[in-house]
């Protein structure tokens, strides 16, 4: 019985330990600068960066296509398959995790966050 048990226990731990490092390029992905994410096309990043107001964001058959631009001034097209976060307009920052597909030349977001700092900034 406590043989049973020991093996049950190893197995279980083998099993997790191969889930945590399966998901931990999705879970655990972090902040790349563009030209990283450029150069690893089809790893699973996030990357950072202000809303190109110069170019208009579309909306088409739904996918959301917008440029990104980060803090060197490199800026990035990006697509996003799924719903237009709420105040996406209006955002000082958006974070995406995906993928960069080098083939199309632009990030494949799964998830787009918004940021709004003045949102939480004290009312003076």
């Amino acid at each position: 019985m406590k043989f049973r048990n020991i093996i049950l226990f190893t197995v279980g731990l083998g099993l997790l330990v191969i889930a945590v490092f399966s998901l931990s390029d999705d879970i655990l992905s972090p902040y790349v600068p563009f030209r990283e994410a450029k150069s690893n096309p089809g790893k699973y990043v996030q990357i950072i960066g202000r809303l190109d107001r110069t170019i208009p964001v579309q909306l088409r058959e739904g996918e959301l296509v917008f440029s990104v631009i980060d803090r060197e001034g490199n800026k990035l097209d990006v697509t996003h398959r799924g719903a237009k976060p709420q105040n996406f307009e209006h955002t000082e920052q958006v974070v995406m995790i995906g993928k960069y597909d080098s083939t199309g030349g632009i990030f494949k977001a799964d998830r787009v966050l918004v940021k709004c700092p003045s949102k939480y900034r004290r009312k003076q």
